[in-house]
């Protein structure tokens, strides 16, 4: 259970350290798993929604692979898991939680590509109201030589501002503005040990540069979305041929289970 003050620093900074999650035996069947996908992807009977390099640079990859869960039962467990659940639960306040999706986000040693700053709700535009809250499983010890998240305090009170953080892509990975719209922008470095879980909210300002080290980069997020959240058909995304609901409905269906309260997949 979080405690009163790491909840008082994810609703003013949106962004936090969860702590241990996995042991090492835990993690080593997840990458395990991970490269069972990878390597074997094109025969697999179940795949993942979504596999591709995000950077489309195969010299300087940023794999990326959107609901490993329905492909792995240890990660189909790992979106369950009773820390995150109970730890979701304090951080929304939500009644009912469901998956939005699952997502690997792997750099590989030495080539993995950067990342550049984004909103993560804005790029979910069948989705409504943007409260989903991500929840960042490190397989790797990561840090600042292997790209570890950075992200902005506050930021996720600022509202949308996607179309700002596009014009900032190609440029040096730390040239933000000191300012923005009368807000200080602090950049926070957010460094994951191996088998931890980080938390933030899909409207805080982040990203990550390259991996440059010879140790990759591997983690696991899971978003999960409040009871509210409902279908936009107008919008498009990868996960959009698997709503099983009507624009305007309340989310739902086998590809967006509900893991709290348990019990409910409909």
């Amino acid at each position: 259970m979080l405690t009163e003050e790491q909840l008082k620093q994810f609703k003013a900074e949106g962004f936090l350290n969860g702590g241990k999650l996995l042991d090492a035996d835990q993690v080593e069947i997840l990458r395990e798993e991970l490269s069972r996908v990878i390597e074997g992807h094109d025969d697999l009977e179940r795949k993942p929604v979504l596999f591709q390099n995000l950077g489309g640079n195969p010299q300087i990859p940023v794999w990326q692979v959107v609901n490993i869960w329905e492909a792995s039962e240890p990660f189909a467990a790992l979106m369950r898991h009773p820390k995150i659940i109970e730890d979701m639960v304090q951080l929304t306040g939500a009644g009912t939680l469901r998956i939005w999706h699952d997502q690997i986000v792997y750099k590989p040693a030495e080539s993995g590509g950067v990342t550049w700053w984004h909103q993560d709700a804005p790029l979910w535009p069948i989705i409504q109201p943007m409260t989903e809250v991500s929840a960042w499983v490190a397989l790797d010890d990561v840090d600042e030589s292997n790209g570890c998240m950075s992200m902005v305090p506050g930021s996720h009170l600022w509202g949308d501002n996607i179309e700002f953080l596009r014009t900032l892509k190609g440029k040096e990975f730390d040239a933000l503005p000191s300012e923005f719209e009368g807000h200080q922008v602090e950049i926070r470095r957010c460094p994951v040990k191996k088998g931890e879980v980080h938390y933030h909210h899909a409207l805080t300002w982040h990203g990550s540069h390259a991996n440059t080290s010879g140790r990759p980069r591997r983690a696991d997020a899971i978003i999960y979305m409040t009871g509210e959240t409902r279908f936009v058909a107008s919008g498009e995304h990868p996960m959009k041929p698997f709503v099983e609901v009507a624009d305007g409905e309340l989310m739902g269906g086998a590809h967006f289970p509900q893991v709290y309260p348990c019990g409910d997949d409909a």
